[in-house]
């Protein structure tokens, strides 16, 4: 299973694409942590600088989702 998480800031947005280990490949049966898997990250256009905390985090899925790690969770 693969997770996305983002971030946004005045200056860029970022997001990383973590993975969890499934229990077959695992060592440790307990061991349920999520595994970087990519990063990606990119300063914020001109105009883009304008947008409200709440548009850069929706900038910040919308681009990693379709724009970086798409090819992964498709």
């Amino acid at each position: 299973m693969y997770t996305i998480r983002t971030d946004a800031s005045r200056v860029g947005i970022g997001a990383v694409l973590l993975q969890q280990p499934t229990s077959n490949n695992s060592t440790d049966s307990n061991n349920s942590s999520y595994k970087p898997v990519a990063f990606a990250s990119r300063s914020l256009k001109p105009a883009e600088k304008n947008y409200s905390a709440i548009e850069l985090e929706g900038l910040a899925i919308w681009w990693s989702i379709t724009q970086k790690f798409r090819s992964y969770i498709e």
